[in-house]
């Protein structure tokens, strides 16, 4: 993942998707942190930044138990693991107050991890993670199917964008 890190290069950031000046929905004024400086601390939900290459070639690692090409990137357990949901009965569940679209969902080790149906289409199993501004992506072992989406959209509308790349990519399958 040769695009990924916690601050992005000076040599990179025009590579970098900008959010539109204002939110559509509500005319508030939209901005993202400034990725040319170091953060006060490395957050994967809140500082990670990735190309669509980067992510994709992550959720086929995913897909493929571990291995890319013929590189075994992490063990067969360790991606059990984190396609499992972690939390044990005593912890209250509480990603869809956070994130309506994530009800059915939750949290692997890393990701987050669909148990039941829910608001989203895909499959028990598949697993996800948004990021901060409006990135989304997710990987489906049962429909070998890894998805990304990258977009700046710091408001709500990034739930809707979310709703509707997920709804394009399920419909889409044909078999």
């Amino acid at each position: 993942m040769i695009d990924t890190s916690f601050q992005v290069p000076l040599s990179k950031l025009e590579r970098l998707a900008r959010p539109l000046a204002r939110d559509p929905d509500t005319g508030a004024t939209q901005t993202v942190p400034d990725r040319g400086k170091a953060l006060r601390f490395e957050c994967g939900g809140a500082g990670l930044a990735s190309s669509a290459a980067d992510y994709l070639r992550f959720g086929q690692m995913l897909l493929n138990g571990g291995s890319l090409g013929e590189t075994r990137v992490l063990g067969r357990k360790t991606v059990e693991m984190m396609r499992t949901n972690r939390l044990t009965s005593g912890i209250e569940n509480r990603i869809s107050a956070v994130d309506p679209l994530s009800d059915g969902y939750g949290f692997g080790l890393t990701v987050t991890v669909r148990e039941r149906a829910g608001s989203l289409m895909g499959s028990t199993g598949d697993v996800y993670s948004n990021g901060a501004y409006g990135t989304h992506w997710w990987a489906d072992p049962q429909e070998q199917l890894a998805v990304v989406f990258m977009a700046q959209t710091p408001g709500l509308q990034r739930r809707r964008y979310r709703q509707f790349v997920n709804a394009l990519v399920y419909q889409a399958i044909t078999d």
